[in-house]
């Protein structure tokens, strides 16, 4: 399994001198098994940089995979959507998009597609061509749902308006991802405490969490819905993973904040790989 990083950033997309070289998209993530068949996670600003993935051209497993195109959304906060209108897929009539909302009653399943609409886009999303389907799925029961190469199942993350983490299995390998999940939460959105989310993660190959805050600024970010980098070592400790990514990083965190915090990491020799989520980065599991 190939893991493709297009976006990585928290909140808003931050351009400029200070992200080049770890990017400044939002949450996109695209997983890519050996038979060549792809699955989205979260369609922030960096899925634009995905659209030569789904060139036609060089996709030779479309047909195979019922010519679909799978969108998993953690969240539907304008940081997991936002890039949704510049994906070249929905302008293509033979292509079927099936999107799959946060499976929590606090999300707007059509967010997505609700800021195709109005005053907000020249185009409205009832006139895309695509054949475009929000699917309302239980990732979270004891069987993983199926969809082609991958067998996924589901967390809701510690935050204030719920979301999913995912946990996903392909070509003999496992990835757990946890975009906005708070894991010593308050307790009106302590959805799952940290022994659930160390069985939850446990023995992943990858494991992809939020470490937005640094451990100075939890004192006055508890309830935010965001973890620090000191709670994420710690599960990942207890998990017993092989590879951890840090990921929704602050629209204030630098490059060079990045790589203090990779090089104070490498002197604490932790008992896993580790690095931070970098854009346009492919890795293989």
């Amino acid at each position: 399994m190939k893991v493709h990083f297009f976006g990585a950033r928290s909140v808003i997309p931050t351009p400029g001198p200070d992200t080049v070289r770890f990017g400044g998209n939002t949450h996109c993530l695209i997983l890519e098994s050996r038979t060549g068949q792809k699955l989205i996670i979260n369609a922030g600003s960096g899925l634009r940089l995905a659209n030569p993935m789904f060139d036609k051209a060089d996709d030779v497993n479309r047909v195979s995979f019922e010519n679909n195109i799978n969108i998993l959304l953690s969240q539907s906060h304008w940081d997991h959507i936002q890039g949704f209108p510049l994906f070249e897929p929905i302008h293509d009539a033979n292509q079927n998009i099936t999107i799959y909302p946060p499976d929590h009653d606090e999300h707007h399943d059509t967010a997505i597609l609700d800021q195709i609409a109005k005053g907000f886009s020249v185009e409205k999303f009832h006139q895309l061509p695509a054949n475009i389907t929000i699917k309302r799925t239980r990732f979270d029961s004891a069987t993983p749902v199926e969809m082609g190469d991958f067998a996924i199942q589901s967390m809701r993350v510690n935050h204030p308006h719920g979301g999913n983490a995912f946990r996903i299995e392909c070509d003999d390998k496992t990835i757990v991802i946890a975009n906005n999940n708070e894991l010593f939460a308050p307790q009106e959105h302590c959805f799952h405490n940290f022994d659930e989310w160390v069985l939850f993660c446990s023995g992943a190959d990858m494991l992809l969490h939020d470490a937005r805050f640094m451990d100075s600024d939890m004192v006055s970010k508890i309830g935010g819905g965001h973890s620090c980098l000191n709670d994420v070592i710690e599960l990942a400790t207890a998990a017993n993973i092989k590879l951890l990514g840090l990921t929704c990083h602050d629209p204030m965190t630098t490059d060079e904040t990045l790589d203090f915090l990779t090089s104070r990491l490498f002197k604490e020799r932790p008992p896993f790989s580790f690095f931070f989520a970098k854009e346009d980065r492919v890795m293989r599991l």
